[in-house]
């Protein structure tokens, strides 16, 4: 839930003041002159051509009485006779400033400094000053690097430089100065933060459109304007406005770089368009030599490469990339270690990677430092032990400097911490260490460059689609006695959110009476966090497709501040169990098998009081018995002592979680005996703590065994892949012992595509374009966008938002909960998402409440919203939407849809689709592993139905959904073979599974056995 602070006015520039005021500080829109010289300044030697000539002496003395008209006049005699006397030229630029004349100053101040061998600092400093005056900024950057170049002593320059670049898009150019301020002790938090990625700054709009308006000629400004449609993804318009730029700047070389990185975007997002292709490769038959020194051409490079199949050029591309970055760049080092493994240099991989993994801990660590306002030591002290561990010592001696000054989060031992990272730092110590520059061991030479006529066969229509068919839902949650609010304070609605009332609204799906229907669970927080004070979460049993409280005679009657809600069976009895996440005391919730529950929480050795917002119950470890991760978000007590007000209306407003510290996630081992026991000390070793929201368990790298997928609030996501291996215990047998690596960063799954970590939330997981392997979707804050990731290589995942036209539709969109599921039964999955803010900001472009959003796959394999006023009357209407789950409710074979909601009750979309065919429903029991069987793989074989579906678990955010596949069956057909992939590795071929009915299938049993048929 992001509002990082973003530094715009990244070093004091009085060049930005200058341009905006003009450079006397004048408010007038018409620019002025700077103040000239005292007349003496250029009173000449006894030697110089001027102190003989009566028109220079003449020039002089109008200077001193005002009268410049005069001075003009002899200057131009004088330089007839004297045509390069520089300190004339110099003295007559003064003279047309004081005169209005910009323009012409700034000839002469240019005739000056090309007259003199070694310019002197004040006249280099006139012309910038000037340029900028004019609109200038670019030539006014190039004045800039020739006065360091020339006084290399100099410190105000420098201040001047880093501040020009980063507001006209040139960022990289802000390093070189950056670094010599720090080198000399002369850093600020500003530049601190610059450095630590030149990237975050954007370019400064308003700044932009000042130099247009002042220099029309100079185009270059649209550069740093394109930069700001780059950030957003819009490529059409960074090619609008590039295009332009490079006929009337034929050599400025950042803007040809970019358009390469938007016309290479638009040519993979639409691969059927000809245009795109054609555009180009047109680009690259016309860029000027020397794009090759810059790394955004050579991602661009990269990304063609990669899209086309073509891996050698993709390493060299990205290889290079890295290196002109100094191996600091986290785009473009995620890039390489993807392409590493496509190519199979493993061991290079690695180490990029390892690279990129410290890349995105400091990248969260500076997040952290401005969300909390850069106040705080603690924060800054963090940062500086990144910057440790990326060999970057000058940097971090720098962050140690600034985090002594700073008072919030004191660290105690902060005078050592100091003086330890000082006494590292010699006088020859180099900016970086040398073995951090990953990319400069990787050699390429022998590797092809990218052939930018290759062409792709990447993008194919799913095989298995079937026509389209309508799309129609019926809200029916009190018609059909599903009748519950997520209660809050009463307070709340009126008076704003503390973040943790932002958050709660948790669902589960389970059959607990095993009557073949199934029931929900859904949470209440209604009460205090920590305590046991809120109303009870409620329990609706499914009596044939209508609901029925029964709370009360379960006896289900959790009072903890609630969050999420998951469902498994933890003692393999055959009766789906309860387990609570909550502010505080999680309870797990043990079903008797007779319609009632015990709370089992202390029985099995469950301990702590964290905030937990959701969990899972699966066998992660593979030893045949339950466990239980438990995913926790802020850490201590503030929050629920900090609270936070909306700057529009003075509500309470839910604070940023970067303000607090993070709580580590813990994860149970069962015991075997019905019991669990902390494992997560031996079995994880995170490198960076995240704020989790949601979760997803199932086989999902490539490896096998049971992993985990953790979407965090604001840091990188974590993706757990769990390992196992046998030892022998002296007093025992065998026993396995179980590693769980965190391989999110370097999987493609931790951040964005922008090396980004986002305000993660709901989760979705499936195989929407049909290729056999799993893909995720997560939800995230407005004005970021939500995240689909495409596998496109065994355990490699990309980014591909904006191919897939998933990327503008969540810009406005603060999204919950989300599934992939064939609602329609058409053979192409659909996308729904539920929406809603945390806090009513009073904004009038975000809203507070948001209405959901379906999307469906399009046989290109972009993804198109469908009109919501299509779809029924819940979609038309706005909400504050939360938990989803899916559940067919009503038994007709179509998948349901339940949506928690703030304030409003708990909706429950009975899917009223016309349906392209029948469907079979598959529920699975392991016989040799956890009876669950959650990770098992299905294949479906049928003549024209190939797909591949899993069974997983945690399903997102605070969710658990109905444990089924189901399986449309093409038209013409009435049953399906199926081949399944049990997690103990059996493997099983069903056949003659009929349309209409679903089965159990048992790991072991050769016939499916048939459960009931649907009804419509």
């Amino acid at each position: 839930m992001p509002r990082t602070r973003i530094v715009i006015d990244a070093v004091g520039s009085c060049l930005l003041c200058c341009l905006l005021s003009g450079c006397n500080g004048s408010d007038d829109a018409s620019p002025k002159a700077a103040p000239s010289p005292p007349a003496e300044n250029h009173a000449a030697s006894v030697d110089s051509p001027q102190a003989s000539n009566t028109h220079y002496q003449e020039a002089i003395q109008s200077v001193r009485r005002g009268d410049f008209r005069s001075a003009e006049r002899a200057l131009r005699d004088h330089l007839l006779a004297n045509p390069t006397d520089e300190l004339a030229m110099e003295l007559a630029g003064d003279v047309s400033a004081r005169t209005g004349d910009i323009a012409q100053s700034i000839q002469w101040y240019r005739d000056a400094v090309e007259q003199t061998a070694v310019p002197s600092d004040a006249l280099l400093n006139k012309l910038a000053k000037h340029l900028m005056a004019n609109g200038l900024a670019y030539d006014s950057v190039e004045v800039l690097k020739q006065m360091i170049s020339t006084y290399p002593e100099l410190e105000r320059p420098r201040y001047d430089l880093a501040g020009l670049v980063t507001v006209l898009g040139l960022n990289r150019e802000a390093i070189g100065p950056l670094q010599w301020l720090i080198q000399h002790n002369l850093s600020d938090e500003e530049s601190l933060v610059v450095l630590s990625n030149p990237d975050r700054v954007q370019p400064d709009p308003e700044f932009c459109h000042k130099l247009l308006s002042r220099a029309p000629e100079d185009l270059r400004p649209h550069f740093a304007l394109a930069k700001l449609d780059a950030a957003k993804q819009d490529w059409l318009a960074v090619t609008q406005q590039l295009t332009p730029v490079l006929q009337q700047h034929p050599d400025f070389l950042p803007a040809w770089a970019l358009q390469g990185q938007a016309l290479v975007s638009l040519a993979v997002a639409n691969p059927d368009v000809a245009e795109s292709r054609s555009n180009l490769l047109q680009w690259s038959q016309t860029k000027p030599p020397g794009l090759e020194t810059l790394p955004e051409y050579w991602n661009a490079a990269g990304m063609w490469a990669k899209f086309t199949g073509e891996n050698a050029s993709a390493v060299r591309s990205f290889t290079e990339a890295a290196r002109l970055h100094q191996s600091n760049h986290g785009p473009s080092l995620a890039d390489l270690q993807a392409s590493l493994r496509q190519y199979g240099r493993e061991a290079e991989a690695e180490q990029v990677a390892r690279r990129f993994d410290h890349i995105a801990g400091l990248n969260d660590a500076v997040k952290t430092f401005l969300e909390r306002n850069s106040q705080s030591q603690l924060a800054a002290l963090k940062v500086a032990y990144r910057m440790i561990d990326l060999g970057r010592i000058w940097e971090a001696e720098a962050w140690t400097r600034l985090a002594k000054s700073l008072t919030q989060d004191p660290v105690p031992s902060i005078e050592q911490a100091h003086l330890a990272i000082r006494s590292r730092l010699r006088a020859d110590t180099p900016w970086q260490s040398q073995s951090s520059l990953v990319a400069d061991s990787i050699q390429v030479s022998d590797l092809p460059t990218v052939s930018w006529n290759a062409s792709s066969n990447r993008v194919r229509e799913i095989a298995n689609q079937i026509d389209v068919a309508p799309l129609q839902f019926l809200e029916q949650a009190a018609e059909l006695g599903l009748k519950h609010t997520v209660s809050l304070a009463p307070e709340a609605e009126s008076e704003g959110h503390w973040i943790y009332q932002s958050t709660g609204g948790g669902a589960a799906v389970l059959d607990f009476d095993l009557n073949g229907w199934p029931d929900v669970a859904l949470a209440n927080l209604d009460g205090k966090p920590l305590l046991k004070n809120s109303s009870p979460n409620q329990l609706f049993r499914n009596l044939e497709g209508h609901f029925q409280n029964t709370t009360a005679p379960s006896k289900y009657l959790d009072t903890g501040f609630a969050q999420g809600i998951t469902s498994g069976d933890f003692n393999d009895d055959g009766f789906p169990d309860l387990f609570d996440a909550n502010v505080g005391r999680n309870r797990l919730y043990r079903n008797n098998g007779d319609g009632t529950f015990s709370d089992a929480t202390d029985d099995v050795g469950l301990v702590g009081s964290e905030w937990t917002t959701s969990a899972v119950i699966a066998d992660v470890n593979g030893d045949g018995n339950a466990d239980l991760f438990e995913v926790n978000y802020c850490g201590g007590m503030a929050p629920y002592e900090t609270p936070c007000r909306s700057e529009a209306n003075g509500k309470l407003s839910s604070c940023p979680p970067l303000k607090f510290e993070a709580s580590p996630d813990h994860i149970w081992s069962g015991d075997g005996k019905g019991g669990f026991q902390n494992a997560s000390r031996q079995w994880m070793q995170p490198t960076s703590i995240g704020r989790g929201l949601g979760i997803i368990a199932g086989q999902l790298d490539e490896l096998p065994g049971l992993d985990l997928f953790i979407a965090n609030d604001m840091s990188v996501n974590h993706l757990w892949s769990s390992s196992h291996s046998a030892h022998t215990n002296e007093r025992t047998s065998p026993e396995q012992t179980t590693r769980l690596t965190d391989i999110g960063t370097v999987r493609g799954l931790a951040m964005s595509g922008q090396s980004n970590s986002q305000a993660s939330m709901g989760m979705a997981v499936g195989d929407p374009d049909g290729d056999g392997d799993l893909d995720f979707f997560l939800t995230h804050f407005a004005e970021e966008h939500n995240t689909y990731y495409e596998q496109v290589a065994p355990g490699l995942w990309e980014d591909r938002t904006h191919a897939v036209g998933l990327y503008e539709p969540s810009l406005d969109q603060l999204g919950f909960g989300a599934t992939w599921t064939d609602f329609n039964l058409d053979g192409a999955t659909e996308l729904l998402i539920t929406n809603g803010h945390v806090s009513d900001t009073g904004r009038t472009d975000i809203g507070y409440q948001m209405p959901p959003q379906l999307f469906t796959r399009l046989g290109s394999g972009r993804w198109e919203e469908i009109p919501n006023d299509s779809l029924g009357s819940y979609f038309e209407q706005s909400h504050l939407g939360r938990a989803l789950v899916t559940l067919d409710a009503n038994n007709d074979g179509r998948t349901d849809a339940l949506i928690t909601h703030l304030y409003e009750p708990v909706a429950l979309l009975i899917n009223e689709s016309m349906p392209a065919c029948e469907s079979t429903g598959l529920e699975f029991k392991a016989t040799t592993g956890h009876r669950d069987a959650i990770g098992t793989t299905v294949e479906v074989r049928n003549p024209n139905d190939q797909r591949t579906l899993q069974l997983t678990a945690g399903d997102g955010y605070m969710s658990s959904q109905e444990r089924k596949l189901n399986l449309p069956i093409p038209s013409g057909n009435t049953s399906s073979d199926i081949q399944v992939h049990w997690p103990s590795g059996l493997s099983q071929l069903f056949r003659g599974l009929d349309a209409g009915q679903d089965y159990l299938l048992v790991e072991g049993i050769e016939k499916p056995i048939p459960t009931k048929k649907h009804v419509r």
